[in-house]
């Protein structure tokens, strides 16, 4: 009896102790939020009052968040504004985008701006040293004016120095797109140790000159690159190998005619590779370099002239997990072996995008497709017989509980009878799913495409041939039949005048 009142006190002290704990650790939660929450009224009240003494806040719009956001978004500004007197103790994000700003002059001592955006004005020209003054800044934003390369000459983003030491801009995004950039100074980046992000795109490059190359590999801890729309179709020499900390690299838009493997070897830190829109015919075997060990995200889309993937296409990239290859208006054929993977490596892949293209079959042995996480082979002209039933049978209803978003357009495109029909409606059908003898010309379209054109060639050939040899025999037995008929006529002739004679000699 003792023992068991012993054992229930000791539970309940027990029980108390615990409860006490449990109130204490609320009770700091409490405390901590309330120390939050004053601390986000105090900063807002600060903004308030940095809106109240500011003079730039009065003919832009203030709002009071963090960073401090100005707003003089199409305000008719032609020149930078005087912020000498605006003493911010916040950080700052400056927006001048939409003006009529010609020429960017010196900012004064703006100590707080982080994040200064230009877009939509008319800049043509930038002074040195401009930023100099802008300890802090982070993103500067270029974007949509009428910059040339001339424009950005050495010292535009020189930072602070003194006489032994360089205190260079802290500079991390620079965004130049939809200028009329065709080069640049070999040295224009040189003030920028600390940028990695830089966006080029939509720029009149054509061909990266060696002054463009140089001045970007001038950028050590570059980390974002996007040469987007840039009218280019090869990459420079070496032109990626002192990009060291390089991770997403955005080629798209541009005239590359193939991957540019030579190149990417160069790029074993790359994490993003985007690829769209280019004029690629194929994908082959060696075309993504076995170096390319860190890449995830690989983006295939919107090319309009790719027809085929080959076997083994993707094989030395087994740490992939995301492929786009969708948008594809020809790509009609991709190998059941693409995926191959060499021996001691896993794949990785988790995501694959092949919606809107041609594919009019698709192998099972290609992938591990019920070890995806997410598979989209939406709007294709799927030919419904029984190389595709597996489709039906196994991937769908795997697809139904994982994204069912991407089953509702997997539709037949042949046979007729089932055209337009959904592909999983079709089991219920016993004719459904069934196999016409094997076209080997269809098949194995790459094997014999030489043999057929060939076989075309040769055949015109001796179709040319023996129509000659068939004219130039008529026309010899023409010639002959020409020749004996005159030879007739005379013997004929002869022969009259011989009896005419022979009629006077006799009379």
């Amino acid at each position: 009896m003792w023992s068991v009142t012993v054992t229930r006190m000791c539970c309940f002290t027990t029980s108390v102790m615990k409860a006490r704990r449990e109130w204490r650790g609320a009770a700091l939660l409490v405390a901590v939020a309330w120390v939050l929450v004053l601390a986000v009224a105090a900063v807002a009240a600060a903004a308030g009052q940095e809106n109240e003494k500011s003079p730039v806040c009065r003919k832009c719009d203030c709002i009071s968040t963090i960073p401090l956001d100005v707003d003089c978004t199409n305000t008719m500004i032609s020149q930078i504004p005087d912020m000498t007197n605006d003493a911010f103790t916040l950080p700052v994000r400056l927006d001048l985008s939409e003006n009529v700003i010609h020429h960017v002059a010196k900012f004064a001592n703006v100590t707080q701006l982080v994040t200064l955006i230009m877009k939509k004005n008319q800049i043509v020209s930038i002074a040195d040293e401009a930023f100099m003054d802008l300890p802090h800044l982070k993103q500067l934003v270029l974007q949509g004016n009428n910059l040339t390369g001339k424009a950005l000459k050495e010292n535009v983003f020189k930072g602070r120095f003194n006489d032994t030491h360089p205190f260079p801009l802290g500079l991390e995004e620079l965004d130049l797109s939809y200028n009329y950039l065709e080069t640049l100074d070999s040295h224009a980046f040189k003030h920028l140790p600390y940028l990695k992000r830089l966006f080029l795109s939509n720029n009149p490059v054509w061909d990266i000159s060696i002054s463009m190359a140089t001045a970007i590999n001038e950028l050590t801890a570059l980390e974002e690159l996007d040469l987007s729309q840039t009218g280019i179709e090869r990459l420079p020499n070496h032109f990626l190998s002192n990009l060291r900390t390089l991770r997403v690299l955005t080629l798209a838009g541009n005239k590359f005619s193939s991957v540019p493997s030579s190149e990417l070897k160069f790029a074993r830190t790359l994490q993003e590779l985007n690829l769209n829109a280019n004029p690629i015919t194929r994908i082959d075997a060696g075309d993504f370099p076995e170096g390319l060990h860190s890449l995830r995200i690989l983006q295939l889309s919107a090319l309009p002239r790719l027809r085929s993937v080959g076997q083994q296409s993707f094989s030395s990239i087994s740490s992939l997990q995301v492929l786009h290859l969708s948008d594809n208006p020809n790509f009609a054929v991709i190998d059941e072996a693409a995926f191959l993977v060499l021996p001691g490596n896993d794949l990785a892949l988790q995501e694959i995008h092949l919606q809107d293209n041609r594919l009019s079959t698709l192998s099972e042995k290609m992938l591990p497709w019920l070890d995806l996480l997410f598979v989209d082979l939406q709007n294709n002209p799927w030919e419904c017989d029984c190389n595709v039933k597996w489709i039906a049978e196994t991937l769908i209803p795997d697809l139904e509980d994982k994204n069912p978003q991407t089953t509702l357009s997997i539709l037949c495109a042949s046979p007729i009878a089932d055209r337009g029909m959904k592909m999983v409606d079709l089991l219920d059908h016993s004719h459904s799913f069934q196999c016409r003898a094997p076209d080997p010309f269809v098949r194995h379209e790459g094997r014999y495409g030489p043999l057929i054109v060939g076989t075309i060639v040769v055949g015109t050939v001796l179709l040319i041939t023996g129509t000659l040899v068939f004219v130039f025999v008529l026309y010899r037995r023409s010639r002959e039949h020409q020749l004996f008929g005159e030879r007739v006529k005379y013997r004929r002739a002869q022969d009259e005048e011989e009896e005419g004679v022979s009629q006077t000699v006799n009379s």
